[in-house]
Parts: C-alpha cells; sequence; structure tokens
C-alpha cells in the first residue's frame, strides 16, 4: 500500500473513533464553516497537496465517513481546468484505489473560496 493510501485508512479509522461528526444534508454543505471547524479540532489533513476533513456521518441510515477535500482552483501554475479536472480525479482515482468503493461521491466548485470541494461517503 502506498504513502498515500495508508495515510487516507489511518485518517479514516482515526475519524471512526473521533466526536467529529457532520449532520446537515450533503446538498447545502458550507465548505469553508467545515474546514475551519476542522482546523480548530487539529483534524485538517494535507494530502497530496490538499486539505482533508473527515467526520462520522449517516448516509442512508447507516454510519458512514464523510470525507471532503478542498483542491485549490488558483495555484498560478494550474490554473487551466484540464489541470483542475486532473487532480480532482487523481484524488478520487486514490480514494476508490484505498476504499474500493465509495457510496456517494461530488465535486462542488465554490469560486468565492478558489477551491473545488470533493466529497465523498463511504460506509462503515
Amino acid at each position: 500500500m502506498n504513502l498515500v493510501k495508508s495515510r487516507l485508512k489511518e485518517i479514516f479509522d482515526y475519524t471512526i473513533d473521533s466526536d467529529a461528526e457532520y449532520k446537515e444534508d450533503l446538498n447545502n454543505i458550507n465548505y469553508y464553516n467545515l474546514i475551519c471547524k476542522s482546523a480548530t479540532k487539529n483534524s485538517l489533513f494535507r494530502i497530496m497537496g490538499n486539505n482533508l476533513c473527515m467526520f462520522n456521518y449517516i448516509f442512508e441510515d447507516v454510519e458512514s465517513i464523510l470525507m471532503i477535500f478542498a483542491v485549490s482552483a488558483s495555484s498560478k501554475e494550474e490554473t487551466s481546468s484540464k489541470n483542475i479536472a486532473e487532480k480532482v480525479f487523481e484524488v478520487i482515482k486514490e480514494l476508490e484505489e484505498c476504499f474500493v468503493t465509495l457510496d456517494y461521491v461530488r465535486s462542488n466548485h465554490v469560486v468565492e473560496d478558489k477551491f473545488i470541494y470533493i466529497t465523498a461517503v463511504k460506509k462503515i
């Protein structure tokens, strides 16, 4: 298992045992607030050059882990849509290789934040 996958599993396992939880709707996530909340609780991680936070979550009535990656959309060297899309696909590829199946995946570009947020859920 490579370093990225090992780190993802470590953070995933850490989150299962933590009190970090998200109880709101997946369609109305305030990404900025969640990132800040994670940072104040020392639960904001840096992986693959992106910020990552995880929360315990109930998805389709099953205990799950909600993962949020913040991929910068403002880096001067990677401003082209192609480069940003490649970064998003790279994150999703690593998640799928690490967890085999994901139960929910969505990306959302928040222009004001200058980030593309990748939201993924894995049932426990």
